[in-house]
Order: C-alpha cells, then sequence, then structure tokens
C-alpha cells in the first residue's frame, strides 16, 4: 500500500511540474494579449529564476524523484533532470542534463524579458 501511495505522490508531482510549465510558457503567451496578468507572470518567473539560483534546481523535481525511487528504486530519471528525463520518454530527445539547463535558462530568461517589456509597454 506505500508503493502504491509513494506512485500517487510522484504521478501527482509530475503532472504539478508540467502545470507550472505550462503555466510559465503559456502565461508568456497569455500575458501579451492580457496586460493585467504581467506581474503575476512576474511573480511566477521570477520565483522560478530564483529557486533555480539559490537551489540550483527545482524542488518539484527532487520530490518527484524522491517517491519514484520509492516506489520503484530502478527507476530510471536522467540524472536527476525533469527537462531530459522526459524529452527521452515523452519526444524521443535524447539531451544532457547540462543541455536541458541552458534550455531551460534560455526559456526563462526569455519570458522574463518578455514580462519586463510588456510591463514597460514596449511590446
Amino acid at each position: 500500500m506505500a508503493k502504491l501511495r509513494h506512485k500517487i505522490i510522484a504521478d501527482f508531482l509530475l503532472v504539478l511540474h508540467v502545470l507550472w510549465i505550462v503555466l510559465l510558457i503559456g502565461g508568456t503567451v497569455f500575458m501579451i494579449y492580457n496586460r493585467w496578468y504581467v506581474p503575476y507572470h512576474l511573480v511566477i518567473v521570477s520565483g522560478t529564476l530564483l529557486f533555480n539560483l539559490f537551489l540550483g534546481g527545482c524542488p518539484l523535481t527532487w520530490w518527484e524523484i524522491k517517491y519514484r525511487k520509492l516506489w520503484d528504486p530502478n527507476t530510471d530519471y536522467h540524472e536527476n533532470s525533469f527537462a531530459a528525463t522526459y524529452a527521452r520518454k515523452i519526444f524521443g530527445i535524447n539531451m544532457t542534463p547540462h543541455q536541458a539547463t541552458w534550455a531551460l535558462i534560455l526559456i526563462k530568461i526569455t519570458s522574463y524579458y518578455i514580462s519586463v517589456l510588456v510591463l514597460t509597454k514596449i511590446i
């Protein structure tokens, strides 16, 4: 029963993580057409960037790995990288965690930059 609970928690964290990514990326597009959303999006992007900067990664990834390994110790989580793991599992794209990290940094900084441009009414 405990194993099933660990799987359910890991799956919940996966869904939560995907929703956060959709909010981050989709929010970038959404705020261009809905200016009222810009301050909220800046909080989301800033928080994400600060987590990465000060914690060195995403707590959702760490928690998911923890519960996946409790569920199945042989879980293949590509060098503790959410992006690298699911890029391979879902899209068949093999990337190193280093490549995934830089891709995510680029996405987050671009989202932040667009937020600032929209906030200052340049876009």
